[in-house]
């Protein structure tokens, strides 16, 4: 494997960020946040984070902080806070877990819903935008490496 660390161009040196995958990926994931904080969330009220666990919990129904975090991709503090934000502006529900009264449930409410049907086809809008610069088999193929690289990410987070 090629030594990535430093490279020369020339009298200057260089970082090549350009040819390091997860320095694009995240430059990518920026620029698709900004797209939809500016395309789907604007007048909302709601940020991107909060977007996510709106989404997160229509479409998955009650769950526990650690459900979220691993879907998020947050750390579980990060979650914490970000669900204390979102139940302090109405967007999400606390209910403890009767089986386990330190662990608590997290449930969409009313107005998260709202926001979800107001954005949501805005949202599918951008969706398919961004899905129409590839083909049927190019989009297969990417879902198949970002997928590879999600699980990386996971295992190297997760393993115990």
């Amino acid at each position: 494997m090629q030594n990535r660390m430093l490279k020369t161009r020339g009298d200057a040196a260089s970082l090549g960020l350009e040819d390091l995958l997860n320095f694009r990926v995240q430059r990518l994931a920026s620029k698709m946040t900004l797209l939809t904080t500016r395309e789907v969330l604007a007048g909302t009220g709601v940020h991107i984070a909060e977007w996510r666990v709106i989404c997160r919990l229509i479409e998955n129904g009650p769950l526990k902080l650690t459900e979220l975090s691993q879907m998020l991709g947050l750390d579980p503090g990060r979650t914490s806070r970000l669900l204390k934000a979102a139940e302090t502006k109405g967007l999400v529900r606390r209910e403890r877990d009767p089986s386990d009264g330190r662990a608590s449930f997290f449930h969409p409410t009313p107005k998260s819903r709202n926001v979800f049907d107001d954005a949501w086809p805005r949202a599918c809008q951008s969706a398919d935008a961004f899905h129409d610069l590839y083909t049927d088999d190019e989009r297969d193929e990417l879902k198949r490496l970002l997928d590879r690289a999600i699980r990386y990410a996971n295992e190297s987070l997760y393993a115990k």
